[in-house]
């Protein structure tokens, strides 16, 4: 076996080149790592989605959203084309500086959802969004004759 010394960092080489011609920038620092930190420019906003558990039994399906010292009129709940979308705006006052921010997340509902019946609660800062399966979807049970 022959071992060949290797210096990432040259172009000598064409496939050296053809590795630097696909990926330009691989030797340089990403750009997270200069913007990182907006948690520290944001404090308590670590992304602009609204976190969310989606689970079903045998007759709904729940979206829950975490939505933290948000009221309830500042929470838009809307559904179109098969989507769930949940958009809420955060206010915050602290002396004379009013600050605010606006956080959204979408899901998409299965088919066989009864959009007639869809309810939705806000407590404890967890907006629980309740979707009834039709009764075409729900499980049913056939008895042995």
């Amino acid at each position: 076996m022959k071992l060949i010394r290797s210096n990432p960092n040259s172009l000598s080489r064409v496939s050296d080149f053809d590795e630097w011609f696909r990926h330009p920038f691989a030797g340089l620092p990403s750009l997270s790592h200069y913007f990182g930190n907006l948690g520290e420019v944001f404090p308590g906003v670590t992304s602009d989605k609204l976190a969310v558990d989606v689970h079903e039994d045998k007759d709904n399906y729940f979206a829950s959203f975490e939505v933290p010292g948000v009221k309830k009129e500042d929470v838009k709940i809307e559904l179109q084309n098969g989507m769930l979308t949940v958009s809420a705006e955060k206010r915050e006052k602290d002396g004379d500086n009013e600050s605010s921010y606006s956080l959204t997340r979408s899901v998409s509902v299965p088919d066989g959802v009864n959009t007639e019946a869809i309810a939705a609660k806000l407590e404890d800062g967890i907006l629980t969004v309740t979707l009834p399966k039709a009764e075409h979807r729900k499980p049913r049970t056939i008895t042995l004759n």
